[in-house]
């Protein structure tokens, strides 16, 4: 089964630069750079980051300092213990400890390769995050394309209506048309009248939307989005099957990394927790002073000494026994979300196929219906005003009319739709963004 792909830019996103209109191309680039979602992402991914440096320090050796002056007062009871022993004494101490562990049977290892998966992971999580505001905006985007397009149909009838109407006012006052005439455009201007004030109310609230995906402030509003057919770029195409986008997908598809990532993450930490039954050696040493009366530390009150530490918990009440058992549960769990969307993102992009393929179609058969809808309505409208035809077959095919191209719109926009999702569900959507 094959079906002709775009590879091109779809449509709105070479036109011209106009600052009275906004393009898709534009509504992403916005988006990017204002939407507070890219800040979450980019926050996620820097504590993730984070934790994988965390991990990494425990390959270093720790080095602290401390300093301690005591003042003892001796109680009655101790000075008689001591006879001539003066009533106080002050100490003062100071130190340098260094440790280093060696080995810690691959406790280290294991936590720093499960921390940098998971910050592979947040990375991919972030493209993730993208792709869906990509998708979000280009949805919204589309609304308010379809909701101008409307509006205008709407006016464009009501322009039809009030001609109308104009000439069977002339014709009435000229005896040549009846009241039930002038009443009929009358009643069908003030009906399309309110029809494109509800369109208006959708427009308006389809640009709101699509102004918070922007990051849109309410005092900055957006210009229209351009006009579907004003200029855009016509479709380029090229043969494709689902396989090979499904291919693709695997590869590409950010959510579907980012749960590869996680589950391998999963199995690290299983690791680490599994490595905990093994013994620790550590290094230390350290270098001390020590004085009485005065801090004024010389050569004499230096100490130091130095060791090798080997430590090894033979029984810790079931401690590590339960972790272990704990992070292979994990492991399940990662595993199985990763299954899960596996399947998920093949079916969506099953979905996504399946409903490009139609799009292309009822586009095609939607613009054969406009235009003979068109010559129809025009022929009709020419033989009524010869008084060849009645006023209910130039009604009948003026609805006809404003339905066609209500369906025209609509598959022109769901057709990129359908590509903007296509796109989406083999992980492609970020590159269309210049």
């Amino acid at each position: 089964m094959k079906f002709f792909l775009l590879i091109g830019l779809t449509i709105c996103l070479t036109l011209p630069a106009d600052e009275t209109t906004l393009t898709l191309q534009k509504a992403w680039e916005m988006a990017l750079a204002e939407n507070p979602s890219e800040e979450v992402a980019l926050a996620r991914l820097q504590q993730a980051e984070a934790r994988y440096q965390q991990a990494r320090s425990q390959n270093h050796p720790r080095l602290s300092i401390q300093a301690a002056g005591t003042r003892i007062q001796y109680s009655d009871t101790q000075l008689l213990r001591i006879p001539g022993a003066p009533d106080s004494s002050e100490l003062y101490e100071a130190g340098l400890n260094a440790t280093w562990l060696l080995w810690d049977s691959g406790v280290r290892k294991n936590r720093i390769a499960a921390g940098g998966l998971e910050a592979e992971a947040a990375l991919s999580a972030q493209a993730d995050s993208r792709e869906t505001l990509l998708a979000q905006v280009g949805r919204a985007f589309t609304a308010a394309q379809l909701a101008r397009a409307n509006l205008r149909i709407a006016e464009a009838d009501m322009e039809f209506q009030n001609r109308q109407l104009e000439n069977s006012r002339r014709k009435e006052a000229a005896g040549m048309d009846s009241r039930t005439d002038r009443l009929n455009f009358e009643i069908r201007k003030l009906t399309s009248e309110d029809t494109a004030l509800r369109q208006s109310a959708n427009y308006e609230g389809a640009m709101a939307a699509l102004g918070a995906l922007l990051g849109r402030e309410v005092d900055h509003p957006l210009p229209q989005p351009v006009s579907i057919g004003g200029g855009q770029a016509s479709f380029t195409e090229e043969p494709i099957e689902l396989g090979d986008l499904w291919h693709r997908a695997q590869t590409q598809l950010p959510i579907l990394q980012q749960v590869r990532l996680q589950e391998e993450a999963a199995r690290a930490a299983g690791e680490s927790a599994r490595a905990r039954f093994g013994p620790e050696l550590a290094l230390f040493g350290n270098l001390s002073a020590e004085r009485e009366e005065d801090p004024a530390f010389s050569d004499g009150d230096l100490g130091n000494s130095v060791g090798l530490q080997l430590s090894w918990d033979l029984w810790d009440g079931n401690l590590r026994r339960q972790q272990v058992r704990e992070s292979d549960a994990q492991v399940q769990e990662a595993a199985a979300r990763s299954r899960q969307v596996r399947l998920q993102a093949f079916a969506e992009l099953q979905q996504a196929f399946t409903d490009y393929q139609a799009s292309r179609k009822s586009q095609t058969l939607s613009a054969t219906i406009l235009e003979r809808s068109r010559e129809n309505r025009d022929l009709i409208e020419t033989s009524f005003e010869a008084g060849r035809e009645t006023l209910l077959r130039l009604n009948e095919a003026q609805r006809d009319f404003n339905n066609a191209e209500t369906r025209y719109a609509t598959a022109r926009l769901q057709r990129q739709l359908s590509w903007i999702e296509l796109q989406k569900a083999t992980g492609n959507l970020r590159s269309q963004v210049k």
